[in-house]
């Protein structure tokens, strides 16, 4: 299924842009509110078209794939010290 999030943020632009035109047309001038659905509109202009280049990611890796196995191999550089061994004070209650 393709994404329908550039569709939704392509009709959320429309709405907004032809909502501010017909409020310059009713009023016959540009007041703040219209400024302000033009300024929304742009949000979701920007929106959609990041949405619409954006690459659909791979949500489940592969099984096998040597990331997988050096997630879980843990080498010595990266344990943690004893904190009594390292010469921290372990506190006591």
């Amino acid at each position: 299924m393709a994404n329908p999030r550039p569709r939704v943020l392509g009709v959320a632009f429309a709405m907004l842009a032809s909502a501010s035109i017909l409020l310059i047309v009713n009023e016959g001038a540009v007041s703040a509110n219209a400024w302000a659905l033009l300024a929304l509109s742009g949000v979701f202009a920007a929106g959609a078209v990041i949405a619409f280049f954006q690459q659909e990611e791979e949500t489940a890796p592969t099984a096998g794939t040597p990331n997988q196995a050096a997630n879980h191999h843990q080498t010595e550089s990266q344990k943690l010290p004893d904190p009594a061994d390292a010469g921290f004070d372990v506190p006591v209650i």
